[in-house]
């Protein structure tokens, strides 16, 4: 709970709205949404609450290294997602490359009259 209130107070410095979906982008993929809602709840009622955690200072990520962990792991899954469409246009490409071909070798031939 403590975490995500630490969350939604970076995000508060950062000059940005605390919700439950900033907040979310944050946090581990099996945090709970009620967990959030309910932390969020409690940052509202005090946003400038002092929590105190035990980390293992050389575990500590530091919200820079969050948001390009995030950022990397955006853009490789962007990368995952448009890879077939890639594959898909070059195939599409090459067929086309294909029917302008048959295409000018039937307008060069002579109609037979």
């Amino acid at each position: 709970m403590d975490h995500i209130i630490l969350v939604a107070q970076q995000l508060a410095k950062e000059g940005k709205k605390p919700n439950t979906a900033t907040i979310k982008a944050r946090l581990p993929k099996n945090t709970p949404l009620p967990s959030i809602i309910q932390a969020l709840k409690l940052w509202q009622s005090d946003p400038h609450k002092e929590i105190k955690l035990a980390i293992d200072t050389s575990e500590a990520a530091t919200p820079e290294t969050n948001n390009s962990d995030i950022d990397e792991l955006i853009e490789h899954k962007i990368a995952q997602a448009i890879a077939p469409l890639k594959a898909q246009i070059i195939a599409l490409n090459e067929q086309l490359n294909s029917l302008k071909e048959q295409l000018n070798s039937h307008s060069e031939t002579p109609p037979n009259k």
